[in-house]
């Protein structure tokens, strides 16, 4: 019998993925070093691993597959039923909070399955309430307390008194439920060097646990997102949920820059993921050429243009659209002409010996270049969270 080596194993999986049309790669080495600091700067605080949208586009059965042995983190933080229910597939011993708004028939699901959800108003818990009673099952729910976001959210008086009509009363209000604790979320404090407002609203939660007293001690209290687990840690709590940063992203540019005002330990963020595709085709073209729809790029001279076989239904946004580089053979190539739905065009003129079948880095680096999330978030007029959460979910996820 022969036996086949990890590095040769691990070269003949890479040469069959540069095989395919498109691909993503997550580095799962980078995902374990970003949560890791994170443990450090948080002081060993619990940690909530927030992977809705399909782990901001990462490839969710995947990220809850590299990070299900951390004993650091304690609850996967998802938007729907179904993205609860692929992680309880993938790893059935973390606690799940279900953060999104979910409909009657969702309720009794995630009732049943003892996973938590998110009350966001007092109507919203007496339908949980009765979800749970006629499950039979005491539901456990986490109260969204609003402070200035104007999103799902209860207001702190509204909080205050289902706490306490839950908690203390002999015979308590909705005995079918178990609160299991209250949180918030900021509204701009990734937007700003100017953190005034979200010092409001910090100052707005912690004045309710102020008013709880006692009775908040058994809560689990949660406010920080990625920003403000790096900037605050009065915003720590309880517990901690890390979303965009776990992926190797600063959440924005001022969010850097309050970082390094605040003189803070050197903190490297390593991106999960990368994004390659495959050339379709090499086209020699004449000048005055007209490329794709619209024919919104022609030729100066005699080109060489690759089709890469990714477009806006891939999660290449049409706004990258004569915009955004590529990389291929370790050199940048423009995008010429519109992004199609599932292809768009690329001037390789200046790159010798491209030939079909090549790879093209779209999201990450090849030799000496980098194109980042961030890049193609500038270049479409959006932030790297989009760019990232857009991709589409068919694309294969490989774990490297």
């Amino acid at each position: 019998m022969i036996t086949i080596g990890w590095a040769e194993r691990c070269e003949a999986l890479k040469k069959r993925w540069e095989k395919m049309k498109t691909h993503i790669e997550i580095n799962a080495g980078n995902l374990i070093h970003n949560l890791s600091r994170f443990r450090e700067l948080t002081s060993g605080k619990k940690m909530m691993l927030v992977v809705k949208g399909n782990a901001y586009g990462h490839g969710l059965k995947e990220i809850v597959s590299i990070t299900r042995n951390l004993d650091f983190i304690h609850y996967y933080a998802v938007d729907s039923v179904e993205e609860a229910l692929i992680v309880k597939e993938t790893d059935d011993t973390k606690k799940i909070l279900v953060i999104g708004w979910t409909d009657e028939e969702g309720l009794n699901r995630l009732i049943r399955l003892g996973i938590e959800m998110v009350v966001p108003s007092p109507d919203y818990l007496k339908q949980a309430a009765a979800a749970a009673k006629s499950c039979g099952i005491k539901a456990k729910v986490h109260l969204k307390v609003e402070t200035g976001t104007a999103r799902m959210g209860m207001s702190p008086e509204e909080a205050e008194t289902l706490i306490k009509n839950c908690l203390t009363h002999r015979k308590p209000d909705y005995p079918e439920l178990e609160i299991v604790g209250f949180y918030s979320h900021f509204a701009n404090i990734e937007d700003t060097t100017d953190h005034s407002y979200a010092q409001t609203q910090l100052e707005i939660f912690t004045d309710l646990i102020k008013r709880l007293g006692p009775l908040s001690n058994g809560l689990l209290k949660h406010f920080s997102c990625s920003a403000s687990a790096l900037l605050f840690p009065k915003t720590h709590f309880d517990i901690v949920r890390i979303g965009i940063s776990a992926y190797g992203f600063w959440p924005s540019k001022p969010t850097y820059v309050s970082y390094l005002e605040q003189k803070k330990p050197a903190l490297e963020l390593k991106p999960v993921l990368s994004w390659y595709a495959a050339a379709a085709q090499v086209k020699n073209l004449e000048a005055g050429a007209g490329i794709g729809y619209g024919l919104t790029y022609r030729t100066f001279s005699p080109s060489r243009f690759i089709v890469v076989p990714v477009g806006y239904y891939d999660g290449y946004d049409r706004k990258l659209s004569g915009s955004a580089v590529i990389i291929v053979n370790g050199v940048k190539a423009p995008v010429r002409g519109r992004v199609c739905m599932n292809m768009f065009m690329a001037e390789v003129t200046h790159i010798p010996g491209v030939k079909a079948g090549d790879r093209v880095t779209l999201i990450g680096a090849s030799g000496k270049e980098v194109v980042s999330a961030d890049h193609l978030g500038e270049w479409a007029g959006t932030i790297n969270y989009e760019i990232i959460s857009r991709i589409n979910p068919l694309i294969p996820r490989v774990v490297v």
